[in-house]
């Protein structure tokens, strides 16, 4: 199952909210965005509001929220609706699809991360104290509602961490990675990344091929978001980074510095040397409990060039001693 993107103005999607005004209208929403919607979403009883949503996707905050919709009067004919970043969409989603068995849900990202990557394709989660996203399901929104002007609202925080994952796209798409280079503006380049992921999804829903491209970046990425404690975003890009040198993909580490310099992203706030308080012993511990690994191997997504990647298979073992004979990562 896909989601239909709508791509509208903030006015625009307002008139498309009022539609719910006098009906029973349930969401989950980030508070920091509370005074950039509707007024009388901001007064709604029916609204989970959420002070950190990083910190609050976990399985507690999940309870509390199920018993707030259950207390609140929804139904199974009801539905979610979204507003906020990749967290906040990834704990709505996994709301609407375990309560009640199920309920539709729709996204409204607010953030770059969310209208490009995390609020597209149906991958809900809660994250574990062994690592992120470890508890979830597929559950795809009926609907995506796209609205640049939310960009105005980003900390500079929020916007490397939605660039992080726009490069990862620049490698998996020689349309984006053109836009990337050329400085196109980034609400273009925001809309080429959704429509791109809503495509691969419509096809490999279940992650059962191409679709496991998506995670170029994300083995190392999801190790250094839960020892440094950095966005997402940022994480992918020192993922990505990190993950060429390794295996000695040296064009695509060409291809990284380009696009670090295209994005005016910060180069030495990707470096492992600026974070004095990294720790190899912890950072191997969450690479144990990644998602794509298999028995005593795991799956790593590859660059061959831009446009063309593909999914090799190395024993952990063999990973871990490549990682650790690599200087930046020796304490």
């Amino acid at each position: 199952m896909n989601s239909k993107l709508t791509y509208l103005k903030k006015l625009e999607l307002f008139n498309e909210l009022d539609n719910f005004k006098d009906g029973q209208f349930f969401a989950v929403a980030d508070s920091k965005i509370k005074n950039h919607l509707p007024q009388w979403i901001q007064f709604s009883p029916h609204v989970f509001w959420l002070k950190n949503p990083e910190e609050e996707k976990n399985l507690t905050v999940y309870s509390q929220a199920v018993e707030f919709f259950l207390k609140s009067g929804i139904g199974r004919n009801s539905k979610i609706y979204a507003f906020g970043g990749g967290a906040t969409t990834d704990l709505a989603g996994y709301i609407a699809a375990t309560i009640l068995r199920g309920v539709g849900w729709s996204a409204v990202p607010t953030t770059l991360l969310g209208m490009v990557d995390a609020s597209i394709g149906g991958k809900t989660g809660l994250n574990m104290p062994q690592g992120k996203n470890l508890i979830g399901a597929f559950h795809a929104p009926e609907n995506v509602y796209i609205c640049g002007d939310f960009l105005t609202t980003l900390s500079e925080r929020e916007w490397l961490s939605g660039k992080g994952e726009v490069l990862k796209y620049g490698f998996l798409s020689p349309d984006i990675h053109q836009l990337i280079v050329k400085k196109a503006p980034i609400e273009q380049i925001a809309h080429a990344c959704a429509k791109f992921k809503n495509e691969l999804v419509e096809k490999d829903f279940r992650e059962e091929g191409e679709r496991i491209h998506l995670n170029l970046g994300h083995t190392l990425g999801h190790a250094f978001e839960s020892t440094l404690k950095i966005s997402h975003g940022q994480a992918v890009t020192m993922g990505l980074k990190y993950l060429f040198k390794i295996m000695n993909l040296n064009d695509s580490v060409a291809s990284w510095d380009q696009m670090v310099r295209a994005l005016s992203l910060p180069a030495e706030k990707y470096d492992i040397s600026h974070f004095p308080n990294f720790d190899i012993k912890t950072f191997m511990g969450y690479l144990e409990f990644d998602k794509k690994k298999i028995d005593t191997h795991i799956r790593l997504v590859l660059v061959k060039a831009i446009g063309s990647c593909y999914v090799e298979e190395v024993l952990m073992k063999d990973f871990k001693k490549k990682i650790q004979t690599y200087d930046e990562f020796k304490n």
